[in-house]
């Protein structure tokens, strides 16, 4: 009897995973061919978690549920997830609830809130362009550290940096003193709180901080030093700095969006 108990609960087990998978998370379209899990297909095509789409010379528009849609630009590479798109090639332009990330290169964007769209891009050198085109989105890294709030107007760029420590921050932004703390908002559209001496004389000014980072809901940097911005203040721009490895711009480009139009239906290449 405990035999066939077992055997029962394996059989339920290997069905749930096989219902699991082939369960239809949405669907992908493009005007010309497309890739999808290693197939080439022209016109339209259902979507499973874990699929791999790649375009070649036409964009593929594909369409999730609670009204995530995603553009695929010419040339892009991606696994998508019911709750994620992990881009490894190209761009993509996502437009999103909060709780579907798209992933690059270790990134993590999400929206923060409705009627959110953005573009991201990986450009070479292992670097990561994020620009908002309504709304704003998160950024953060695999720890979970938030790097920036990108919004319209304000696109970041992220390169990561080879041997960067997990914890070391270097940042530019307002220091400004709340309820007994002390805090500092980057260019990047994040606050820290500071913890360190002598800070008061910062206060109201623009300075350059580094330090160690604790993750947390409002993010607390130790400082280690801290200075008035200027041309010797240790940061070669205001607009760029480095947190947790990552060397964030502000900045450093202009958000368009994806041309829905098809150029051509050449099939995808690889």
């Amino acid at each position: 009897m405990l035999r066939k108990l077992q055997a029962l609960v394996v059989l339920m087990c290997m069905s749930s995973y096989a219902v699991t998978a082939t369960v239809s998370i949405g669907t992908a379209s493009a005007r010309g061919n497309m890739r999808v899990d290693g197939y080439s297909v022209k016109g339209n095509a259902t979507l499973f978690n874990g699929s791999v789409v790649e375009t070649g010379q036409a964009t593929a528009d594909l369409r999730l549920a609670k009204g995530t849609e995603i553009t695929m630009s010419t040339d892009s590479l991606g696994t998508l997830y019911s709750d994620r798109l992990v881009l490894q090639r190209g761009v993509s332009e996502l437009a999103a609830t909060s709780s579907f990330q798209l992933q690059a290169n270790g990134l993590r964007v999400t929206s923060n809130g409705p009627s959110s769209r953005a573009v991201v891009s990986i450009k070479p050198g292992n670097t990561v362009e994020v620009a908002a085109l309504t709304g704003s989105f998160g950024v953060t890294n695999e720890r979970g550290i938030l790097l920036a709030n990108v919004r319209p107007g304000l696109p970041v760029s992220f390169a990561m940096q080879a041997g960067g420590s997990p914890t070391s921050i270097s940042d530019v932004g307002e220091v400004s003193y709340e309820n007994g703390h002390y805090y500092l908002t980057d260019n990047a559209d994040v606050k820290y709180e500071l913890t360190g001496k002598n800070l008061k004389k910062y206060v109201g000014t623009k300075a350059v901080v580094s330090g160690t980072l604790q993750a947390g809901a409002t993010p607390v940097i130790t400082v280690s030093s801290i200075a008035i911005n200027g041309a010797n203040a240790g940061i070669g721009t205001e607009k760029s700095l480095l947190i947790c490895g990552t060397v964030v711009a502000a900045g450093v480009g202009l958000g368009v969006g994806i041309n829905a139009v098809n150029q051509s239906s050449t099939p995808a290449s690889r």
